[in-house]
């Protein structure tokens, strides 16, 4: 079967189309398909094996033979057609970050922060920015700036980036608290934040929860209790010897004897 490019000169028809007016208005997947384009070699080819590490692995010791003497064929058809993983230093550092800093996700994200159009007019010497909102992507992007720089380690270079975070992060809490205070004092009132009301919103279902739930447990032991009572009448009160079935029985010697 021939292979369809149809799909990936998607670009190209829809820039003919803007050049000659059939569309009016750019779609809004213009600019990212532009910066990405999609991969035009649609044969696949086989994945380049390093040869030390190869010969290495047929060395290592087997559970069924002595030595490896082939490298076994469902390994090679399982990794011929995979992807490479990315990896970029970038992720690493968010992930410390984040993993660090687990209620900073809290923060409302914008996601044209990382456009490359912004980040052209940005200058990382400092970790404040007129136009980027403080967050771990400033952590990120400023401990790249001191790798690039500065004679740091990554180690070092991330700390530092960091305890400046923290500096930053101190003033304008700082700030917040004070301008907060003063509108308070001037007879400002502040209306719930969104977490709280989120959480007013939640408490209120959970006692609504709880009210059926106790409805329908007091409904249930309504019933058993009836059940229970209606069982009594129709049999009649039974002792204990009964229930057991030892009204026959004088004694334990009788037992014993037998």
């Amino acid at each position: 079967m021939k292979i369809q490019t149809n799909a990936l000169n998607v670009l190209e028809r829809t820039s003919h189309y803007l050049k000659s007016g059939l569309l009016k208005k750019q779609p809004l997947w213009y600019k990212v398909v532009a910066a990405y384009p999609p991969q035009k070699d649609l044969t696949r080819k086989v994945k380049r094996v390093n040869e030390v590490l190869k010969n290495a692995s047929e060395l290592e010791p087997s559970k069924k033979a002595l030595y490896k003497t082939r490298i076994q064929p469902n390994r090679l058809k399982n990794k011929l057609y995979q992807s490479q993983k990315l990896k970029f230093l970038e992720d690493d550092l968010r992930k410390l970050f984040y993993e660090q800093h687990p209620w900073e996700l809290a923060d409302p994200k914008n996601l044209i922060e990382n456009e490359k159009i912004m980040h052209k007019t940005l200058n990382w010497k400092t970790i404040r920015q007129l136009y980027v909102p403080l967050s771990g992507e400033s952590v990120v992007q400023r401990t790249l700036y001191i790798l690039e720089n500065e004679n740091l380690s990554l180690l070092n270079a991330y700390d530092k980036a960091r305890f400046e975070y923290y500096r930053v992060k101190i003033e304008q809490e700082s700030e917040e608290n004070i301008s907060k205070e003063e509108s308070a004092m001037y007879g400002a009132v502040f209306d719930k934040s969104l977490v709280e009301f989120g959480f007013n919103k939640e408490q209120e279902i959970i006692e609504k929860w709880k009210q059926d739930a106790e409805a329908a447990t007091q409904l249930l032991e309504a019933r058993f209790s009836s059940r229970t009572t209606a069982a009594e009448e129709e049999s009649g009160p039974q002792d204990k010897e009964d229930v057991f079935g030892l009204e026959n029985i004088e004694s334990f010697d009788d037992v014993a004897k037998s």
